[in-house]
């Protein structure tokens, strides 16, 4: 053959070469040389091995002899061949698919685990055509895509170091259980409910929602708070009343419970909890004061003191002056603390008292030993500043019984004047107030003050 001849039988032939393209999912395209111009050229070279070499009847034979060194330049057409792959079923847009990244699974049969992440059939165009040109050049005859390096890969796989250590932080969390008691009644923080509030970011790292933790605590909030509710109580005398103000009952620290209930819940914690609580009552339920309380008739200017369920004290008191507008305001109360030998200073004077119990800031219970007589009428020209004056003995009876969060009931029921009403309606403007008008009781010590609930919203939910 001549070299001519010898040129154009490697040319057809290299014409009909075709390039098979092994692509994910099993598919395999190809590209054919006739498509991009494919050509070999030969130097000079060419002429001399086939004057040496006789008999050589197959063109291609004389590239797979060893000994023989032949210098060629396979030559295409950049364009074509780009646009050969352009054509590729697997760069078109609805096959190919992103990869997806591994990632921490949903909250299921008890915790989660790590879903691995997914390959996808996204292609790397830039990748791609300089492999084949690569394989073009070389004559090769196939190209794996996978071998290649030619496809998109997940930023995160199932060996990610921050997604394991996330996984394992997310079932730690998800693990905890912490049973609030309310009474009867129970609320349960465990994995059904912290999963809703938990979620992995970009950066595997594991986020607890602070307001999905604040809902909860809001509505524990609302739900067992008493603080201030009015409340059905049922008195010494029978009767049944509607008791309004004061500031006695539940009363959730709600930031600090949302931030010791987040805690919690990040080490994973088993426990049984009790609320972070401002103020608390004597029991949960509809009726929080229980059977230890003291009962105040400003009516009657007597109060009843009940410690389990039994009378253990009842005594007529001298209650805040109504003709100087310092009558002792109704409502439920706590005792706020207990004190001996207080002093009470007003504007005007300094009083010491033996004791001393503080339920409504500045207003309490104490011992009056300069007080001859205590209930009637006392209270209309003759009160105290809004205190409970009471007989020493009474006094420290209660005093001796008593413990910060008692209950405090103070209700008016007409009906119960222990005095001639009448009378008092005609005489109250004759009335001169008496020497015990000048002795009353005034504020809380300043050395005391921090122990009253001060600061306290107008309205608690």
């Amino acid at each position: 053959m001549t070299v001519d001849q010898v040129e154009e039988e490697v040319n057809a032939q290299a014409k009909a070469y075709s390039l098979t393209l092994l692509e994910r999912n099993e598919v395999t395209e190809q590209i054919y040389g006739r498509n991009f111009d494919l050509h070999i050229v030969f130097d000079g070279s060419l002429s001399e091995i086939l004057e040496d070499q006789k008999g050589f009847d197959w063109p291609f034979a004389i590239f797979r002899k060893k000994d023989l060194v032949i210098n060629t330049m396979v030559e295409y057409d950049d364009a074509m061949l780009e646009e050969e792959m352009e054509s590729l079923r697997g760069l078109e847009p609805d096959y190919m698919e992103e990869p997806v990244n591994a990632h921490i699974s949903q909250y299921e049969n008890g915790g989660y685990e790590i879903v691995s992440e997914t390959k996808g059939t996204a292609i790397k165009k830039d990748i791609l055509l300089n492999k084949m040109k690569e394989a073009v050049t070389s004559l090769e005859t196939s190209l794996s895509l996978e071998e290649a390096d030619c496809y998109e890969k997940a930023e995160i796989t199932s060996e990610s170091p921050k997604l394991m250590q996330a996984l394992e932080e997310i079932n730690r969390m998800a693990g905890a259980r912490i049973t609030y008691e309310f009474g009867e009644n129970t609320e349960i923080v465990d994995g059904d409910r912290i999963s809703q509030w938990l979620s992995v970011d970009e950066d595997s790292e594991v986020v607890l929602d602070s307001d999905g933790v604040k809902e909860f605590v809001d509505y524990l909030g609302k739900t067992y708070n008493t603080f201030g509710r009015v409340r059905t109580f049922k008195t010494t005398y029978g009767d049944v009343l509607q008791i309004n103000g004061g500031d006695y009952g539940w009363w959730l620290d709600r930031a600090t419970e949302i931030t010791e209930l987040s805690q919690l819940i990040q080490n994973g914690e088993n426990t049984v909890r009790e609320p972070a609580y401002f103020q608390t009552a004597q029991q949960y339920g509809d009726d929080d004061i229980g059977d230890t309380y003291v009962e105040v008739n400003l009516t009657a200017q007597h109060l009843f003191f009940y410690k389990d369920g039994t009378l253990i004290l009842e005594s007529d008191f001298v209650s805040g002056n109504v003709s100087k507008n310092y009558g002792t305001p109704t409502g439920t109360y706590p005792v706020q603390y207990t004190e001996t030998d207080a002093t009470l200073n007003g504007e005007d004077y300094s009083t010491p008292v033996k004791y001393w119990m503080p339920f409504n800031r500045n207003i309490g219970f104490h011992d009056a030993s300069w007080r001859s007589t205590f209930g009637k009428n006392i209270y209309l020209t003759s009160g105290s500043h809004g205190c409970i004056n009471m007989p020493p003995a009474a006094a420290k009876t209660m005093f001796e019984n008593m413990k910060k969060g008692v209950a405090v009931v103070v209700y008016e029921l007409p009906g119960t004047e222990n005095y001639d009403t009448t009378l008092e309606k005609n005489q109250m403007d004759s009335i001169v107030p008496g020497d015990n008008e000048s002795i009353t009781d005034s504020t809380v010590p300043e050395d005391n003050t921090d122990t009253t609930n001060a600061a306290i919203p107008e309205t608690i939910q």
